[in-house]
């Protein structure tokens, strides 16, 4: 069974993610693409990077609660690169956070979210996760 944070990252594949995806999809349409096509296998692949990147989404949650919201990590670190993509995909995309990046050398960079706590804490409620209770449990 997954956990409340997998949980939330789920939800926000499904509910802010996708509307977001199908929006766009259908507002770039050709007449001769197969949006709902084109929606699914946008699904799909938000789905299996959302299985890939939960630990990190996870461990970048609890960063984000234990500082306010700010999170800082570097891509030269697998961990602080895979919870910037997670924060990137699913966050930043969705309005949930914003991201600033600064360049470090050699094309890395440092990047730093702040999660708008209240609308996720939002979100997570509409989702039925008591976010305080959820990150309490994974600690």
């Amino acid at each position: 069974m997954a956990d409340s944070l997998t949980k939330l990252l789920n939800y926000i594949v499904e509910r802010p993610l996708m509307q977001n995806e199908a929006r766009e999809a259908e507002r770039d349409a050709s007449v001769v693409q197969d949006v709902p096509a084109e929606i699914g296998a946008i699904a799909e692949e938000s789905r299996t990077q959302a299985a890939r990147l939960a630990p990190s989404f996870a461990d970048g949650i609890r960063m984000a609660a234990q500082s306010g919201g700010r999170v800082t990590v570097d891509d030269t670190d697998p961990r602080g690169n895979d919870i910037a993509d997670a924060f990137a995909r699913f966050l930043v995309t969705t309005g949930l956070a914003t991201s600033q990046s600064s360049d470090l050398s050699e094309g890395h960079y440092r990047y730093t979210f702040d999660v708008n706590w209240p609308r996720l804490q939002a979100l997570a409620g509409s989702a039925g996760i008591n976010l305080d209770d959820a990150l309490r449990s994974a600690s």
